[in-house]
């Protein structure tokens, strides 16, 4: 039997399934010189529709079409669409890399034909060649700086400052439908000294924001979070550092902090859909992909950390994404593999324990 998004992807693609399909007009008619790449929309989106994705078209004539989605979303289209696959490249994180691969839904990518495989930190591409790590991120605390200042409140230092009283009614959370939900509820097992194999103390621990009336909103979407951070609805909140660099960029008052106790290190993978339809295309993007001067242009622009070992990063991004052996070490790795396996559990303890209604 399946296990973790395995099981889910079963039980909850059927939400899902009205939007799961290019359909089969639209796929018969796609060109040979085409890739279906499934990513993120927002300003990931945004950018590489504006800085990426020409230049790959122009050197290659190959046309990408951008299916947009959140990591759920995007791995359920893959999972209902096994046998007749509709999207060549899926931009995976860990939990939906790791579903899928067990799953058998990734393809090997072929490192004769994607040689850029051959850069990357030892790790990101294993033997079997199933996906390519080809980003690092982090999970750490945001805070609104400007409110901050008004209320004349020190940044948080720790994991623990959400449970200050000071916080009530000031702190945002996400779902546990919300990969940052998950890191931090295996997080919080592993600095209350236990494992992601016994989240009951860390369910009991995250239930204490709720009583305590800390807790302001609870955010269904990354995008809904940004939305109530930067309307002052909440405060503070746990988030991808991605998110808070970027509102900071936009010139939302957000702060980044790597807690005491350290972020949450998780990361992207270009998946090969088995039975990509037009996999030498999809192969020639995920090469594309993982340049070292794309992987660059990336950090920059949407500030993922590169794995090509050749991608050089200018300064002031490199300071604040897990850039380099010496950051991307200091990360807390969580278990995917018992995430992975025990996430139908996980969603379900955290809705009764959590989330549930007085």
């Amino acid at each position: 039997m399946a296990s973790g998004l395995g099981r889910i992807g079963r039980r909850r693609t059927t939400a899902l399934l009205g939007a799961a399909f290019l359909g089969a007009t639209g796929r018969a008619a796609r060109a040979a010189d085409e890739v279906a790449f499934a990513s993120y929309g927002g300003s990931i989106e945004e950018f590489l529709r504006k800085s990426i994705i020409p230049d790959f078209e122009k050197e290659t004539g190959i046309r990408v079409t951008y299916v947009v989605g959140t990591a759920l979303s995007l791995y359920s289209r893959v999972l209902a669409t096994r046998g007749r696959p509709e999207i060549d490249v899926y931009w995976a994180n860990d939990l939906t890399h790791a579903a899928g691969r067990q799953l058998g839904l990734y393809d090997r990518i072929d490192p004769g034909i994607v040689p850029n495989t051959g850069q990357l930190i030892e790790g990101a591409f294993l033997p079997d060649g199933i996906g390519a790590q080809s980003q690092i991120s982090s999970t750490s605390i945001e805070y609104n700086a400007e409110k901050f200042r008004q209320a004349g409140w020190a940044p948080p230092a720790s994991w623990f400052d959400l449970w200050d009283p000071k916080y009530k009614g000031k702190l945002a959370i996400y779902t546990i439908n919300i990969l940052y939900s998950q890191e931090f509820l295996g997080l919080m097992t592993r600095l209350l000294g236990g494992n992601e194999g016994d989240i009951g103390p860390a369910l009991k621990k995250i239930k204490e924001l709720r009583e305590s009336g800390n807790i302001a909103a609870f955010a269904n979407t990354p995008a809904e979070m940004d939305n109530i951070m930067a309307q002052g609805q909440a405060w503070i909140t746990y988030n991808g550092s991605i998110r808070t660099l970027l509102m900071k960029a936009s010139g939302a008052p957000m702060e980044l902090v790597n807690p005491k106790e350290g972020a949450v290190g998780f990361s992207l993978y270009l998946d090969l859909v088995k039975g990509a339809p037009h996999k030498a295309a999809a192969l020639k993007f995920i090469n594309f992909m993982l340049r070292a001067d794309i992987q660059g242009r990336c950090a920059e622009g949407i500030f993922y950390a590169p794995t090509n070992k050749a991608s050089v990063v200018r300064k002031d991004v490199a300071a604040v994404i897990p850039y380099g052996p010496e950051a991307q070490a200091a990360l807390i790795k969580l278990d995917r593999a018992v995430e992975n396996r025990d996430l139908d559990n996980w969603i379900e303890q955290w809705n009764k324990v959590v989330e549930a209604k007085p």
